[in-house]
């Protein structure tokens, strides 16, 4: 009897090994996502004393385009400009400030941050 129970858990667990997964994220996609995990946000108090270079202006942005979509949020305008400055080579943001527009042209409602990229010499 127990050697038909293992048997029949054998059998049971090898129809699950042809199963895949299928995904519409591609693994480029999953680096461009987390590529601005690695960029710090500082505020003014935080760069004081600190050896840093200034990059440029960077914007991130979220948008609402149909009326069923949620609301956009300032984190996920902040992850944008986090993506954004690492494109540029940038470790650190200095957030200047995050908008919150309505009925801009292509978004219904949207939210639109700033800030300079930095290279932090920590």
């Amino acid at each position: 009897m127990r050697v038909l129970g293992m048997a029949l858990v054998a059998l049971t667990l090898s129809g699950c090994a042809n199963m895949g997964f299928d995904s519409n994220v591609s693994p480029a996609g999953i680096k461009d996502y987390y590529k601005g995990s690695n960029v710090k946000l500082y505020g003014r108090d935080e760069l004081k004393g600190v050896n840093y270079v200034t990059l440029g202006t960077v914007e991130g942005e979220a948008c609402q385009i149909e009326a069923q979509d949620a609301p956009p949020k300032d984190a996920d305008a902040r992850a944008d400009l986090r993506r954004r400055a690492a494109d540029m080579g940038a470790n650190g943001i200095l957030l200047d400030r995050c908008i919150r527009f309505d009925d801009m042209p292509g978004c219904i409602e949207q939210v639109l941050c700033s800030g300079q990229a930095l290279v932090v010499n920590e």
